[in-house]
């Protein structure tokens, strides 16, 4: 029977991916552990603590890929850097040691979000670790705290990003032939939204590497090209991870056009932030109570 785009091949399955190397964290060694009873409540610690399947896990991913083009492009409009996409602040902050490009504070801003990134990923890796070492996956609560934790952030960013004159950004209602305020990149207050933001950004893309979905990078898509090219199996009918990536490349792309026009609106930046931060609290409820539970039932679902 043919998958729907979003489900997650069977162990028997044929291997969809590009490369032999790419990690599958469906394959057969991910054998459910500890399935809660088939008629466990909803509304139950063993039912909040216990398993979710892996089948439709990928979605909440794409989500995150949405968000990440629409923070990232604002970032950059913003304050001449990325909030996600670490290979870019990392090739501008080796400009800064030229005093390149004109922003004297690129240095610290492409700084800044990658240590804040790093540490947001490292955190994420460490603690998963200790809750769940088998896979955030094991305990519903805490596969949705992980999205709660990034939603939060975000919307804290919006709260400070709001109050006029608080936070250094250029102004909504501006059309193609407005030339942004050069005070804004020259504000060393910049950096202030920086650390929460991307903080999340490393929480995000750790996610989907303990949720096992390596191809969803999430942050970047370069990688995602290539794959989509280097894969044998681009032009057939039934192929999961090209659907996955596809529509990775497709959300981010949308993310930022959307971002675009929304800072172009009368609401500006906090615009932007605030509904960034809404599609995460949405993903992160819609993962605790939608997605479905490992029940001692082989082959059945529940709720």
């Amino acid at each position: 029977m043919p998958q729907a785009p979003h489900s997650v091949p069977s162990p028997h399955a044929p291997d969809n991916s590009a490369h032999e190397n790419t990690f599958d964290a469906n394959g057969s060694e991910d054998a459910e552990k500890h399935p809660v009873p088939a008629r466990t409540p909803f509304f139950s610690r063993r039912n909040f603590l216990g398993p979710v399947t892996k089948e439709y896990g990928d979605l909440p991913l794409l989500a995150c890929c949405l968000v990440t083009g629409m923070v990232d492009a604002a970032s950059f409009r913003n304050w001449g850097m990325f909030i996600g996409m670490q290979t870019g602040n990392t090739v501008i902050l080796g400009l800064s040691t030229a005093g390149l490009p004109a922003n004297p504070h690129a240095w610290l801003t492409t700084l800044v979000s990658i240590l804040s990134f790093l540490l947001g990923a490292f955190l994420t890796f460490r603690i998963s670790k200790v809750i769940t070492p088998e896979g955030p996956n094991r305990n519903r609560l805490w596969s949705s705290t992980l999205f709660l934790s990034q939603a939060l952030f975000i919307l804290l960013s919006a709260a400070l990003a709001t109050p006029k004159g608080l936070i250094p950004q250029n102004p909504g209602s501006t059309t193609r032939h407005t030339f942004d305020n050069e005070k804004v990149i020259h504000n060393i207050f910049i950096v202030s939204l920086i650390p929460p933001l991307s903080f999340q950004a490393g929480i995000q893309i750790a996610t989907s590497r303990l949720l096992g979905f390596n191809e969803l990078p999430i942050n970047v898509v370069t990688s995602t090209y290539c794959d989509i090219m280097g894969d044998f199996k681009l032009f057939a009918t039934n192929n999961v991870r090209r659907n996955r990536r596809v529509s990775a490349v497709v959300l981010l792309l949308g993310g930022a056009i959307a971002s675009g026009w929304l800072m172009r609106s009368s609401g500006g930046l906090p615009s932007v932030l605030w509904i960034a931060g809404g599609v995460k609290l949405v993903t992160a409820v819609a993962y605790f109570v939608g997605m479905p539970a490992v029940t001692e039932e082989a082959g059945k679902t529940a709720v």
